[in-house]
């Protein structure tokens, strides 16, 4: 998953003791997070900030110029708070908290990322959405995309990518319109995965946005998100038919058959992840971000375990296996984007705080700015400040702290919330520092400001254009 080879030459992959060793830290910032979070002990939660620390130095060989960037801001802003800042340590404990809180909530996602590469059902699925008539591609391969983003998150990007280039240069070989069919697949693809954000019940952004912003309703959120995922969706097709309405498609591929039974037990792997966590929030009394974290690790033994069921050695044992492998030598090749996500959110949340919030807000005018203008305009303000290689999360993190610390929110929590992850999902098509635009451009060898820019940039600024109305629908005009 990581792009920081991509980012600098000097980095060196870590191999044997140095490979374990970075694997052990990972595992006991997951595990150290989790049960701090299950005890709520103090104690427990500083051991889980040490793990991080010792991850970053373990994992420092490995670490690429992105990484090391943002560890060097992490610094200065420590030193600005501990002179600037009236209560230091409360401002850097909350950024270390959000560090391994993000750090520890990656690692776990991923762990469903392994589970599904090695899934026969996910790859039938895979190769059904890249095989689709020209007329119904775009929409199986942007909802598929986000579909499957629920349980794979950023791993279909890698997934997708190379089906879809191998499906275009076996069907048309040589074919000189191949470039375009790449183009209007994989756009497709990512704007489907940067749209999901807004959504997805294990979007990274919603998840971090709950614990910095108070008061938001996470099933209204989903609801009206998906609302307007559907109407992007639409949106999107029609901007990729205008812009080839001259391509028209020299042969007309057979329609692949529906593999039923492989969305079947798609959808229950989805049914039993989200059924686990909601057992688990009850149970707890905790929020909906703790039941996907304690879910995730048991989802990928029992997946696994059913994937094994015919092995010669036995489940238990093929299980166990494999665990061992994702365990020990996969999760330490995950140190440098969990790296990033934890540089992220402390510096979203530092930074956020050395900013007099309400003052900037009266400066401003937000309490005079109509509802629908501001919520309009966060989108935007994320996405343009992606541009300084600033990672999107960084972005939420930073805006959702700064408007969660307002004495009055100038709009509702909810709606604030939404409008901070339809600018990550603006980034996502427009910005080339996007995460997934540099894995993109690693797994497909497409440069990232041609998949943005020259793409995308027209469906970019349109479904800025579009949030306006639906903002001013939610607020009433307000």
């Amino acid at each position: 998953m990581s792009e920081s080879s991509r980012l600098s030459a000097v980095a060196q992959p870590l191999q044997g003791r140095d490979r374990f060793l970075v694997a052990l830290c990972l595992l006991a910032v997951m595990g150290l997070e989790l049960l701090a979070r299950l005890s709520g002990s103090q104690a427990i939660q500083y051991a889980a900030y040490a793990a991080v620390g010792a991850t970053v130095l373990a994992a420092v060989r490995d670490l690429g110029l992105r990484e090391k960037y943002l560890l060097t801001l992490c610094m200065v802003l420590t030193l600005l708070t501990l002179w600037l800042h009236p209560d230091p340590p409360a401002v850097l404990l909350a950024g270390l908290d959000q560090a391994a809180f993000l750090m520890a909530f990656l690692l776990l996602l991923n762990l469903l990322h392994e589970a599904a590469s090695t899934s026969p059902a996910v790859a039938r699925c895979g190769e059904y959405l890249t095989r689709q008539q020209p007329g119904r591609r775009y929409y199986a391969l942007n909802f598929g995309a986000a579909i499957m983003a629920v349980l794979f998150n950023v791993g279909v990007v890698s997934f997708l990518v190379p089906l879809i280039q191998r499906g275009i240069e076996a069907g048309t070989p040589g074919d000189a319109r191949n470039p375009i069919r790449e183009r209007r697949q994989i756009s497709a693809m990512l704007r489907g995965f940067a749209w999901c954000v807004i959504w997805s019940p294990t979007a990274i952004a919603p998840l971090a946005l709950m614990e910095l912003i108070p008061g938001t309703n996470r099933q209204v959120w989903i609801a009206i998100g998906f609302c307007i995922f559907v109407g992007l969706l639409v949106l999107g097709a029609l901007e990729d038919r205008f812009v080839f309405r001259a391509y028209r498609p020299q042969t007309k591929p057979a329609t692949p058959l529906f593999p039923r039974q492989a969305a079947f037990r798609f959808l229950l792997a989805c049914s039993w992840l989200f059924g686990m966590s909601a057992v688990v929030m009850l149970l707890s009394g905790e929020t909906v971000v703790f039941g996907l974290m304690v879910s995730c690790p048991v989802m990928l033994v029992g997946w696994l375990l059913v994937q094994n069921l015919g092995a010669p050695e036995g489940a238990w044992a093929a299980t166990a296996g494999r665990l061992r492998v994702i365990a020990f030598s996969n999760l330490g090749g995950a140190a440098p984007v969990a790296i990033t996500l934890a540089c992220s959110g402390y510096v979203g949340r530092v930074a956020a705080a050395l900013i007099p919030a309400a003052a900037w807000a009266e400066v401003l005018g937000l309490d005079a700015m109509p509802d629908f203008v501001f919520l309009a305009l966060l989108p935007v303000a994320v996405a343009s400040l992606s541009l300084l290689a600033l990672s999107p999360i960084m972005m939420a993190v930073f805006f959702g702290s700064l408007v969660g610390s307002l004495p009055v929110l100038p709009a509702d929590p909810t709606l604030i919330a939404l409008a901070i992850s339809c600018g990550w999902a603006l980034s996502m098509t427009f910005s080339p520092f996007a995460t997934v635009v540099l894995l993109i451009s690693r797994v497909g060898e497409i440069p990232p400001r041609r998949l943005t820019w020259q793409w995308n940039l027209g469906f970019t600024a349109l479904a800025a254009v579009a949030l306006v109305p639906v903002f001013a629908l939610l607020t009433g005009g307000r």
